[in-house]
């Protein structure tokens, strides 16, 4: 029982924040509703709805999600316009150039992200709306397309309005909202590297966990500066600040699986070490203290100086092999190992530092501050391909569903058809999103029924009209704030003042009710099954498609003239990685990390491609050693995702040449770049035969039973020749 009330506290004992943005709303909402009676627009009702739909958890997603819906809908509008002008009383051609304008729209806001992507969805949706509206009589349209921009003008108006009251010092707030979560990626980033520095599985799992949040956190940056009204480069500076720590992520796996292959800390890199445990224990402390900026000097203070004994440390290593005694093989391996191990933490610190500069911007930006800086979103062809046709096919089901049965509703039935495939078409899982919008159109029928039937016959003004209405939107609101419910209280919402669709001079009668309303639900449950039939989406099949994308980009990386840049790499990565994150609720615990291991295996292979091409590229490599290399990237360059037991051979191959290479190299500079080309191949080596299952993309992919979640340099999934990969029951 306790349990049981404890899944509607949000009700019954919501936090003040979320009292606060329910009651706001739902004023803003009311008062829309208020000023279209009394201005008597034909549809009062979708100046409330639009209030609803704009309102979000921060300004900053209302803002950003007022203004492009504002443009969406004007777009929108001309579209609407143009498609009833240019195709009057031709049914049978109207609805497929519809569908195609709205497939178009779905299929390119797959490329974007935030409310961007929603600016697209809306103009599908508006010019829709607008058309069918006035599919019936065309000589409407203009009045139809200037009243429907002038409701949604309104609700941005008094939703906008309402809010700005309740947050005072809204800039200010931004910026520091901006600095603490760019403050508190590098802490948890410092904590991860303390986990991986000690070989802790929770050190792996929490650069996992950052790896996948470091999209939503820039998303969030962006909604903040939107908030400052873009008066600052910090949100510039923070994306940077967040770039880094990615990179920093990727080095420290790298890191931590060389120190696993060394087997022990060598003697040169034990200091470096623990100065390095303590400095990411303090940079943890002082990024979650009441002010992280204030201790950015000392912080990088600290950085430079272990910097600085890192390089006096791989000095020493140098000289050690390069010396007149000669020492053993053991003796000269650690000495090998001591200066990559040193060089390596190095470059991170270096990123580390970069991270802590742009942190450090956020607050107090540098003198003529231009800095830009920006992550362009992970593109998916097919998925926008899928989106696209899902989007056309229910779009031509509706309109079919409309000519054939002549049915009176049959514009509002395929007007929402319309809507639903618009707004979620471009989800990464259409069908499980809208079903919740199918759930909440359900509950505000139902709602709806009540207030037509029972509450409003007995009222005559809108006062009354105002407090019947305020109770059910409350509700609402609340839901709208708790993970849940979200779901289902965001349609709910939306439709309940259409379906309690109130008017000046008319009433709902029961027939209207029914009809309308039917038609509107049961267009929501059309784009349902159309998402389910027509290119349903498949995570398992997703899964297959990223793998079989990662293998062919690594293919790209060994055989583009331009050396691809590391940075753009991982993002690409964490991308995908995040998307993996978001998918993973339906697999089990062990196919969940076998895949994230997987991709964490093809940045750490595709980084050390590209620095591996960068070592040619300086020309630095003794001829023999060239070949070696050279021979490895053309390795890549054929290799099309067949078992990778012969590509791990050739690069054991190179790896082999090249290290008896380092012990007869005279040049220190060269015995350097030798010593880290070593360590490059020996790294594509290791993740090669422990992730042969993954880069296997001649089958589908499932963990081994017995298989645990390991850290870089373990080997739990072993090659196993040309068996298949059956689906397992959790995928």
């Amino acid at each position: 029982m306790g349990g049981f009330l404890r899944r509607f506290r949000w009700l019954y004992a919501p936090r003040a924040a979320d009292f606060g943005f329910a009651l706001r709303t739902t004023i803003a909402a009311l008062l829309a509703l208020v000023f279209a009676l009394w201005m008597e627009m034909d549809d009062p009702q979708w100046a409330a709805m639009t209030t609803w739909i704009v309102a979000q958890n921060s300004r900053g997603q209302s803002m950003s999600k007022a203004r492009w819906r504002l443009l969406g809908t004007v777009c929108g509008a001309v579209v609407g316009v143009a498609l009833i002008a240019a195709l009057p009383q031709s049914s049978w051609l109207f609805f497929p150039v519809l569908a195609v304008w709205v497939g178009i729209c779905c299929g390119l806001a797959t490329f974007l992200r935030n409310f961007h992507s929603y600016a697209l969805v809306l103009m599908a949706f508006t010019s829709g709306l607008i058309a069918l509206n006035a599919a019936n009589d065309p000589r409407d349209v203009f009045a139809i397309a200037m009243s429907r921009s002038t409701y949604i003008f309104l609700g941005i108006l008094c939703e906008s309005g309402l809010a700005s009251v309740f947050a005072p010092n809204l800039a200010d707030v931004a910026h520091r909202e901006i600095t603490r979560r760019v403050a508190a990626g590098v802490g948890q980033a410092a904590q991860a590297l303390t986990g991986m520095m000690v070989g802790q599985d929770s050190g792996f799992l929490r650069s996992r966990t950052l790896l996948g949040s470091v999209f939503s956190i820039a998303d969030q940056i962006e909604f903040s500066e939107v908030e400052m009204r873009h008066r600052t480069h910090a949100g510039d500076h923070a994306r940077a600040a967040l770039a880094a720590v990615a990179v920093v992520m990727s080095r420290g796996l790298g890191l931590a699986a060389r120190i696993r292959e060394a087997g022990s800390v060598p003697p040169g890199f034990a200091i470096p070490l623990a100065t390095a445990k303590a400095l990411f224990a303090d940079i943890q402390a002082r990024m979650d203290g009441p002010d992280p900026v204030a201790a950015v000097p000392d912080l990088r203070a600290r950085i430079r100086m272990l910097g600085a004994e890192c390089r006096q440390q791989l000095v020493n290593d140098i000289i050690a092999v390069s010396g007149p005694v000669r020492m053993d093989e053991a003796g000269s391996q650690a000495h090998l190992d001591g200066y990559i191990l040193n060089a390596s933490l190095g470059v991170l610190l270096v990123r580390l530092d970069a991270a802590l500069v742009h942190l450090a911007a956020t607050q107090v930006a540098p003198v003529h501050d231009h800095f830009h800086f920006s992550t362009p979103p992970w593109r998916d062809r097919t998925d926008a391909w899928h989106n696209g046709v899902r989007s056309a096919g229910a779009v031509l089901a509706g309109g079919l569903v409309w000519e054939v049965t002549g049915w009176p509703d049959g514009p509002t039935f395929a007007m929402f058809v319309v809507v639903t495939c618009s707004r979620f078409a471009a989800n990464e899982n259409p069908v499980q999103d809208s079903l919740g919008f199918l759930r909440g159109a359900v509950w505000a029928a139902v709602v709806a029924a009540v207030l037509t039937f029972v509450v409003l016959p007995r009222q005559a003004v809108w006062e009354t009209l105002v407090a019947s209405l305020f109770l059910p939107m409350m509700v609402g609101g609340l839901a709208l704030r708790d993970a849940r419910t979200v779901g289902t209280a965001a349609p709910y919402n939306n439709f309940l003042p259409f379906m309690v669709y109130p008017g000046n001079q008319s009433r709902l009668d029961e027939l209207t009710f029914f009809n309308t309303n039917s038609a509107v639900v049961l267009g929501i449950w059309c784009s349902v099954l159309v998402f389910r039939l027509v290119l349903p989406f498949d995570q398992d099949a997703e899964r297959w498609r990223m793998r079989r994308q990662m293998v062919g980009d690594l293919r790209r990386i060994a055989r583009t003239p331009a050396i691809p840049d590391t940075g753009a790499w991982v993002n690409t990565l964490t991308a995908r990685f995040a998307r993996l994150v978001r998918h993973s609720t339906s697999m089990s615990d062990i196919q969940t990390n076998a895949y994230l291991d997987g991709v964490l295996a093809v940045m750490t292979v595709g980084l050390n491609l590209i620095r591996l091409r960068r070592m040619l590229d300086r020309g630095s490599l003794p001829p023999d050693a060239r070949q070696a290399v050279e021979h490895t990237i053309a390795g890549f360059a054929a290799w099309r995702g067949q078992p990778p037991a012969g590509l791990a051979h050739t690069v054991a191959d190179a790896l082999a040449c090249v290290r008896a290479r380092v012990a007869a190299e005279g040049n220190l500079s060269r015995r350097l770049d030798l010593g880290w080309s070593v360590a490059y191949l020996e790294i594509l080596v290791r993740e090669l035969v422990a992730h042969a299952r993954f880069f296997d993309i001649t089958h589908r992919f499932h963990a081994p039973p017995d298989s645990r979640p390991a850290g870089p340099g373990m080997n739990p999934y072993q090659p196993e020749g040309t068996t298949h990969d059956h689906q397992t029951p959790a995928t």
